[in-house]
């Protein structure tokens, strides 16, 4: 469920007309279907079941109001990675308990504020920031539990679009070095042992491969804790869960895998130092993306040597992944029903030509003033961009929840590039 449906040619997001929200709201706009984000929050737990816990991947989208929708639809926690969603995780009301701090470039400060707001596990990624977290715990006086993240021998190269896990990677510590980094774990006296992390790869569709990742991580867990003779309390398979972009993309059986996964985890715990294991998986984009629009206006319509170009009035720096993607569904507002009649090239505003999309759109008759809306803009939209890029501005950010739109992030205007610098 997206919440996107066309009514009488008209585009609505949970029962919201588009249209009339761009003219209410003015563009470019982020609006999402907060009624629809509850309903996946609670179908994915419910196929996951009770052998997974669900931490929601802030980065996806950091809106506190997105972030406590999907805290009050049951996740069990959040997954952050900078003090930027560390503050967001805190006032989305996440209990710092349920908080897990996870990448690989924490600076001392972060992980002082980390361990200052007691969040229940800092994931860390060498050696060297192992010895950091025991020194800042121990100048609080305090014990931190860590997880220790795993860079997997296990070739990955298969697995979703983006890798991030296995041969030379800048994540987590290589799998031949983490029984080392357990027993120096143990042997400091201000950081906890509390399982291990892993993640091998991103946007993934084939719920097979993903299972396959999840079950070559199991029997890594199972190695790493005979081999350093430890029970592993928790092992975080990370995120990776995909959404579909196009209409001949594969949909991800969240069912199927969540059933498929408890099996597994139920038969990993027949090892001894797996016996009390607990599980999670983090995902983001899968909860937030598919239900966004990125919504802009069609400002000019222009011939040039044959080819009919739209320039809107947003563009990479406002939504950078979900326009470089370059393969998400757009349609116009108002006639979203209507098949494409002419092809169209699509670019924003910007003074650059990396600023040009979506060439070649098959579009019904685009005319200036048409609104415009991109879907699958739910996740790493705004936050992702370069929000700065030319001083233009933001979007507005509105959540549509029970049939009302409220604005849940106001518009950066661009006097606001003076905010903070020194006036001559």
């Amino acid at each position: 469920m997206t919440g996107i449906q066309v009514v009488n040619g008209r585009l609505k997001l949970d029962g919201v007309d588009v249209g009339e929200a761009a003219d209410r709201f003015g563009t470019p706009m982020f609006i999402y279907a907060g009624d629809s984000i509850e309903t996946g929050v609670h179908d994915l737990k419910s196929a996951l079941g009770d052998q997974v816990e669900v931490y929601y991947s802030i980065k996806a989208n950091p809106s506190v109001a997105i972030c406590s929708l999907i805290r009050e639809s049951g996740v069990d926690g959040a997954e952050i990675a900078s003090s930027g969603e560390l503050i967001a995780a805190l006032h989305s009301g996440f209990e710092p308990s349920t908080i897990i701090f996870a990448g690989p470039g924490k600076t001392d400060e972060e992980l002082a504020h980390a361990v200052q707001s007691k969040v229940g596990q800092i994931n860390i990624e060498s050696v060297n920031e192992l010895n950091r977290v025991n020194t800042i715990a121990g100048s609080l006086g305090v014990v931190q539990p860590i997880g220790i993240r795993v860079n997997p021998e296990t070739d990955a190269s298969g697995l979703g679009k983006i890798r991030t896990g296995g041969g030379a990677q800048k994540f987590g510590i290589d799998e031949s070095k983490v029984v080392h980094a357990i027993k120096l774990a143990h042997q400091l006296e201000h950081v906890e042992f509390a399982g291990l992390h892993t993640m091998l790869g991103s946007q993934v569709l084939d719920a097979e491969a993903m299972l396959g990742s999840c079950k070559n991580a199991l029997d890594m867990a199972a190695r790493i804790g005979a081999e350093a003779q430890v029970q592993i309390p928790s092992l975080n398979f990370g995120g990776g869960l995909g959404v579909p972009h196009k209409d001949d993309d594969p949909k991800f059986d969240h069912h199927r895998f969540g059933t498929r996964l408890t099996g597994l985890i139920q038969g990993a715990k027949q090892d001894p130092v797996l016996s009390d294991l607990r599980c999670m998986i983090e995902p983001g984009r899968v909860l937030v993306s598919a239900h966004g629009l990125y919504v802009l206006r069609v400002i000019d319509v222009k011939e040039s040597v044959g080819k009919t170009f739209a320039i809107l009035d947003g563009g990479i720096h406002q939504a950078l992944l979900p326009i470089t993607a370059n393969t998400y569904r757009i349609v116009i507002a108002s006639r979203a029903d209507h098949g494409g009649q002419s092809a169209v090239s699509l670019g924003g505003p910007l003074c650059t030509s990396a600023d040009q999309w979506r060439s070649e759109v098959l579009l019904p008759d685009v005319q200036v003033g048409d609104v415009v809306a991109m879907f699958n803009s739910g996740a790493y939209g705004l936050t992702a961009s370069m929000n700065m890029f030319l001083s233009r501005g933001t979007p507005i950010e509105v959540l549509v929840r029970h049939g009302t739109c409220a604005v849940i992030r106001e518009r950066w205007l661009p006097e606001s590039v003076l905010d903070g610098q020194i006036i001559p």
